[in-house]
């Protein structure tokens, strides 16, 4: 998988014909995956649940840095769902990210109107074969493998289905068949490390947190 996990998640995201994102849960799970791809890089460590910003020169791409900078710059130590909170609300957090992806040549970039009085960028598909090949990797990671299965794979089907997107990007039949074997995966079992098992359940809570924060905000504002 040569895909970053954020990349990875908004891939399955984004709805192909209409470059649209499904409101309610690529919010938080792309800023998990991105905290997670920094972990996997070696710029952060969790310490409990809090994440601690480490030295480093390395060069991340735009989207990364965006976010590794944001964790830098704070005066003080936050847990995980402050970050997932507030990575996903930064400025361009989704548009950043999609450029990136219109590079590897996945997505194009276009404008639509909304009620006719407001513009609305969306990102269609440009070509398949970035998001084809990793449904393919997780198709067999999830229904025809068994055994151990490569980190960030692992991460990005732990976070897909933490956010309803297995849901979304897999036959019902298939999954409801393996379900034993894509729990699993997204528990950290099949992992081919051990490192990472604590990110895959540390994170995955966080998701589940600013989930539930958002459904509280959401029924406040429908009363």
């Amino acid at each position: 998988m040569d895909l970053t996990l954020p990349q990875a998640i908004l891939l399955l995201t984004l709805d192909d014909k209409t470059g649209k994102t499904e409101d309610g849960y690529y919010q938080p799970a792309l800023a998990g995956a991105a905290l997670a791809e920094l972990f996997l890089k070696g710029t952060i460590e969790l310490e409990e649940d809090d994440v601690v910003p480490l030295r480093h020169t390395q060069h991340l791409g735009a989207f990364l840095q965006q976010c590794d900078a944001e964790i830098g710059g704070a005066t003080k130590r936050h847990n995980l769902p402050h970050w997932i909170s507030t990575l996903a609300n930064q400025k361009d957090f989704i548009a950043t990210l999609a450029d990136e992806l219109c590079h590897l040549g996945a997505l194009s970039k276009d404008t639509t109107r909304v009620f006719g009085l407001f513009t609305r960028t969306i990102w269609p598909e440009a070509s398949p074969v970035l998001e084809q090949s990793l449904k393919a990797e997780m198709k067999a990671a999830m229904f025809t493998e068994t055994g151990e299965v490569d980190e960030r794979l692992c991460l990005t089907i732990a976070f897909a289905k933490a956010v309803g997107l297995l849901d979304v990007n897999f036959d019902s039949a298939e999954l409801e068949a393996h379900a034993e074997r894509v729990s699993d995966i997204a528990n950290g079992k099949c992992l081919k490390s051990s490192a990472s098992e604590a990110v895959v359940k540390s994170v995955e809570r966080a998701i589940q947190t600013a989930n539930a924060m958002n459904d509280v905000v959401t029924a406040n504002i429908i009363r």
